[in-house]
């Protein structure tokens, strides 16, 4: 885990660009650190390994990253996704947030209500609203103006819980200090979520019925947590069960590789501004977080995708490699992996090479895709049948 997320985050954009854009009142941040300057006066939009909103934001905050830290007043809704989220100022709108652990501390105050999807999600301060939780484990030790339901393994109710209204929960395991006070029914329910009535009239559940959007595409950075072992485990999947499509795809950054690397910089640019503007609507928050579930994954194949390129480059040992085979041997594979992941541990230089080689190796995949997609039209086009025109 070590290695995985210094891995990802260079992967990202950021690593590269950093910069700040300001348009009227809102400030849209990259970077490694990204934190306000001064005052917001409208929306803040901040992507980065770290955020920390240590300066008031007078309208709405969409805040991704590995680590987020509200200390500051938002005048609106907060919209938050990543791995621990912190929140310890006042929200005047909704919070919306999903992390590995999210934690509202005792001086944090959420106005409306508040919806929280993670591992663990401690709530320690205040919500004027309704609270809805989905998650392993919920420790509830602060103030809920409105009632709280929770999909959760285990509930944990401290002495200064306060719950306006009922609190219904799926939890197996449930503990409650003899202070805690919830004024409506304490129920345990089977399944909660599942009957929305917004979504009953038009006949379907949900898309987040079961679970959030962005715990499905997870399990994909299963390997990469796992470190070396696991990036060298996806490489071999990666030339056994996609050999052909893999091997085109590195012919095609050889046959123009500045072509490849501005396509594959163009989708590490556009994918998270594309989630950003779905999250401000609110039929677009689903996709937004279905894309932004994919956006690790997709890095992590530009990376090995350019790994291959690099790896094709390497002389082999048998010397009898065509030109324009697409074969590549998994020594070589294993030996290019080594290589770029020692050189992007070096300071800045690193950063910059292995965002290169995630944008190329995406490029890449991209015209190939294209490739594929202009030559079955052609097909579709050949097979169909003569028009007969009078």
């Amino acid at each position: 885990m070590r290695m995985a997320l210094p891995l990802l985050w260079a992967l990202s954009a950021s690593a590269v660009l950093g910069p700040s854009w300001a348009a009227e009142r809102n400030v849209l941040e990259f970077g490694v650190l990204v934190r306000p300057q001064t005052v917001v006066e409208g929306d803040f939009t901040a992507i980065g390994r770290r955020v920390v909103v240590d300066q008031a934001v007078a309208c709405d905050a969409l805040l991704l990253g590995g680590t987020i830290d509200v200390r500051a007043p938002v005048g609106e809704d907060v919209r938050a996704a990543g791995g621990d989220i912190m929140l310890e100022s006042l929200v005047g709108g909704d919070l919306m947030a999903a992390g590995g652990n999210l934690a509202l501390l005792r001086s944090a105050q959420v106005a409306g209500r508040a919806e929280m999807a993670g591992g663990t999600v401690l709530v320690d301060g205040r919500v004027d609203g309704a609270l809805n939780v989905r998650a392993r484990r919920l420790v509830l030790n602060g103030s809920v103006g409105g009632s709280v339901q929770a999909d959760i393994e285990t509930l944990d109710l401290g002495p200064q819980a306060r719950v306006g209204g009922a609190l219904r929960h799926t939890a197996t395991a449930i503990t409650k200090d003899s202070a805690a006070v919830v004024s409506g029914p304490l129920e345990r329910v089977d399944q909660l979520f599942g009957d929305d009535a917004r979504w009953s009239r038009e006949g379907r559940r949900p898309m987040h019925a079961g679970g959030w959007p962005t715990w499905n595409a997870w399990w994909l950075m299963v390997p990469l947590s796992m470190g070396l072992l696991g990036i060298v485990t996806l490489a071999g999947v990666l030339l056994l069960a996609f050999s052909g499509f893999a091997g085109q795809a590195a012919r095609q950054i050889e046959q123009a590789p500045w072509r490849a690397l501005g396509v594959g910089a163009l989708c590490l640019l556009a994918l998270p501004a594309l989630s950003v503007l779905l999250f401000f609507t609110l039929l677009g928050i689903p996709l937004g977080l279905v894309i932004l579930a994919l956006y690790p994954p997709l890095l992590l194949l530009g990376w090995l995708m350019g790994a291959l390129f690099a790896a094709r480059r390497l002389p082999s040992s048998a010397g009898g490699d065509e030109p324009n085979a697409t074969a590549v041997g998994y020594g070589r594979m294993l030996v290019a992996v080594i290589a770029l992941l020692v050189v992007g541990a070096v300071p800045v230089v690193g950063s910059w090479l292995t965002t290169a080689t995630t944008a190329a190796g995406l490029g890449g995949c991209v015209l190939e895709w294209r490739r594929l997609l202009a030559r079955r039209a052609e097909s579709a086009a050949g097979a169909a049948p003569p028009v007969n025109r009078l």
